[in-house]
């Protein structure tokens, strides 16, 4: 009589106290993704607290995610900006391949809105500024993130932006043969097999800047079920509700963030930076000093 076959652990199942490997001790669950699980750690070696991004058990053999491990810790280890969160150190030894990263205590965009409800105008725009000038850094350093999203920015100071999962590196056009990326935050190029480019990180800012100010995601939820690439990701024949119908707001800024919305990537902003000084003259026109990204009067870009 055959006997079943137990189906693939999808969990390490560690609690705290438990050991990652002999070098981090878990302290608690930060959650985690298909590929990873991803805990809150004391690291022995480091001498602190840390983030271990654990590969799950049941993708520890897969070659496509083994691939991705060592793609991500390829770009990761060479970015080093204010506002990324940075790669520590990693391990590829089995059982549980892993990488650890910065422990950040501060809530993330995501977070802040089911606590605490919607983010301000100046600390939006402060935020975007910051966000916007660690994807100058990465674009300027041929990186795209493809994963811009209120789950992977973080509220702190400075804020941080999260997870290189999905990043890839380019010399040129980048046409992606499958879909990657989160449904509701993902420009049309991104889930059309399309070319993409920094432009598409923008989109992607975009819809984080728009959900952080009104508490609503630009776009209705698609189903993703459906056999229609329109019914699935509504952004691809849907504009989103203009921000003035919702709240009052600075008309720089909703055309700052609405233009990184734009279904076609030739009418979004140029580049990060560009974006990022047109928040920061709505900040000026605000007069809220004391959240200017830059000096006033500096010239924050190169000739």
């Amino acid at each position: 009589m055959a006997h079943a076959v137990a189906p693939p652990q999808e969990s390490w199942r560690l609690a705290a106290g438990q050991e990652i490997d002999r070098s981090l001790v878990v302290i608690g669950d930060l959650g985690g993704g298909s590929r990873y699980e991803v805990f809150r750690a004391w690291d022995r070696q480091l001498f602190c607290q840390v983030a271990a991004k654990v590969m799950r058990p049941h993708r520890v053999h897969e070659d496509r995610v083994m691939d991705g491990f060592e793609r991500e810790i390829a770009i990761a280890s060479r970015l080093q900006h204010p506002n990324l969160v940075r790669l520590l150190r990693w391990s590829a030894a089995p059982p549980r391949p892993y990488m650890v990263l910065e422990y950040i205590g501060a809530q993330t965009v995501a977070g802040h809105l089911e606590s605490v409800g919607e983010v301000s105008i100046p600390e939006t725009c402060l935020l975007g500024i910051r966000m916007l000038s660690a994807l100058q850094y990465m674009h300027s350093n041929h990186v795209l993130h493809l994963d811009v999203k209120p789950d992977n920015v973080t509220m702190g100071d400075p804020p941080r932006l999260l997870d290189f999962s999905l990043a890839q590196a380019f010399a040129g056009p980048v046409k992606l043969r499958h879909t990657m990326g989160t449904a509701a935050y993902m420009p049309p190029e991104q889930f059309m097999h399309g070319v993409v480019g920094p432009e598409s990180d923008l989109f992607g800012l975009g819809a984080t800047m728009y959900e952080a100010l009104t508490g609503m995601r630009p776009f209705p939820e698609g189903d993703p079920n459906a056999t229609d690439k329109a019914e699935i990701y509504p952004q691809l024949v849907e504009d989103p509700q203009p921000l003035h119908d919702t709240m009052d707001l600075p008309p720089m800024l909703e055309r700052v963030v609405m233009s990184c919305l734009a279904r076609d990537p030739q009418k979004r902003p140029r580049t990060a930076i560009e974006t990022a000084v047109a928040l920061q003259s709505v900040l000026e026109a605000l007069r809220t000093e004391e959240l200017y990204a830059w000096p006033k009067g500096l010239r924050p870009t190169l000739p």
